[in-house]
């Protein structure tokens, strides 16, 4: 009797190979059961980032598809043929069986937060340190995003920044919806919006990560994602748009010309890294970064000029930052005499750290010298976040009052003499209603 079933089968499976199924009109004279049948156009597919090819087609009233695990098209041909004749003879959960390896890896690959981070950075031509910015604001948000807290998140030493970082890497970019994104950034709004200077802080650090996420996804390089990487649609920042940025406007609330004094009293002598770092920021207009580095060669004591530019150990923040600066010549003679005192010195700010040019994240040779600074600052009632770069703040703000918005931008070598704008008032001139102010002068009758 099993015999007598099997002969049956059998010839069930050849009389398929030959005939032509009704449902393949269209398919020339070969049924799904022959292998020409899925060399014609159209009936094999490949999902994009994955070299094999696939098959898929309904039979006894269920559809399905299958992996075939090869990037040759004769061999899948003939594969297809298989487990379709499979389908047939034996019924679908025999099929699916024997083909189970093949169902499940058939699916392309979820690409995930790491594969995007890794894809990107490699394609990015951004420097090293804007694509850890990038790196850092999106892993920042998507941990956020799902909730992925740890209370060893920066112990890099005991492995929990790694275990961390690897927990928001393995999350699949799908998870990471727009209307996620979006409850995330309201949500991070309303826990503030009670106190006004922390909401005001809240909306910067919201735009700020949500600008850095979306570069990792920028138009420029996107399209080659794509070619590496199957993304989802939507992708996870399309239609998540910045707040309304407050007012950028720098007010002073510091007498600059009291602070260079006490600093040469206090400073000039007994800690003279420090002074040297707050001359550079407080009438040159440094950034931490450019003080940080910055070279005696870059000094022309002869025509009294600071030359600001990209070496082998520092990179500017972008080609517009390159520049000179215009040297009062007492403060070009307080540098050069510090200048005699260690001919032998490669950096203007001395630091028993060398320079770590190959590091990816920002660090700072001087940042002891800058927290001490700092400290010195808050003391003589500097208090901002950033007392430092305060100081820049303040340089720009009296050129911008005694020579006008253009030369502050270039002073201070914006790229764009909007951001300056955004940032001082270009005032030259007392501008009051002496009319009416007048009024107050004259007794009423």
């Amino acid at each position: 009797m099993t015999d007598i079933n099997q002969d049956q089968t059998e010839s069930a499976v050849k009389e398929i190979t030959a005939r032509k199924l009704p449902e393949d009109s269209n398919s020339g004279n070969f049924s799904k059961g022959d292998s020409r049948y899925w060399l014609k156009p159209g009936r094999l597919f490949k999902e994009k980032g994955c070299p094999h090819y696939y098959c898929r087609f309904s039979a006894k009233g269920h559809r399905a598809r299958f992996a075939l695990d090869t990037s040759n098209q004769k061999k899948a041909a003939a594969k297809a043929a298989e487990i379709f004749r499979t389908v047939i003879s034996s019924g679908w959960d025999t099929a699916l069986l024997q083909n189970r390896t093949q169902a499940e890896t058939m699916a392309p690959k979820q690409a995930t937060v790491g594969d995007l981070i890794k894809t990107a950075c490699s394609i990015s031509s951004a420097r090293k340190h804007s694509l850890d910015a990038y790196v850092k604001a999106f892993r920042r948000i998507v941990s956020e995003v799902m909730k992925i807290q740890s209370g060893q998140k920066f112990d890099a030493f005991k492995g929990g920044t790694k275990e961390w970082r690897e927990r928001v890497d393995s999350v699949p970019l799908s998870s990471l919806s727009p209307a996620e994104v979006q409850t995330w950034k309201n949500r991070r709004l309303r826990d503030s919006e009670n106190d006004p200077m922390a909401k005001r802080r809240t909306i910067v650090t919201v735009n700020s990560l949500i600008r850095n996420a979306k570069a990792l996804l920028g138009k420029k390089i996107l399209p080659f994602i794509e070619q590496q990487l199957p993304l989802p649609r939507p992708l996870p920042f399309e239609g998540v748009s910045m707040e309304k940025p407050p007012s950028m406007r720098y007010v002073s609330k510091l007498d600059a010309h009291a602070i260079m004094a006490r600093a040469k009293d206090e400073l000039s002598e007994s800690e003279p890294e420090a002074y040297k770092a707050l001359i550079l920021a407080l009438v040159c207009g440094l950034r931490r970064s450019e003080i940080d580095h910055l070279m005696w060669r870059m000094f022309d004591f002869t025509h009294l000029l600071l030359r600001i530019e990209n070496t082998e150990y520092h990179q500017l923040k972008s080609e517009d930052s390159a520049g000179e600066i215009d040297l009062e010549r007492n403060i070009a003679e307080v540098f050069k005499a510090y200048r005699s005192q260690n001919p032998k010195s490669l950096f203007v700010i001395e630091s028993p750290n060398p320079p770590r040019s190959e590091s990816k994240t920002r660090c700072y040779r001087c940042n002891a010298v800058f927290e001490r600074i700092n400290k010195w600052l808050r003391e003589q009632g500097v208090d901002y976040l950033k007392p430092l770069h305060t100081l820049r703040k303040e340089v720009g703000s009296i050129i911008a009052n005694e020579y006008g918005i253009y030369e502050a931008s270039r002073y201070l070598r914006h790229s764009d003499i909007r951001i300056t704008s955004s940032i001082y008032t270009d005032k030259k001139k007392i501008v009051t209603p002496k009319t009416l102010g007048g009024m107050l002068g004259h007794n009423s009758q």
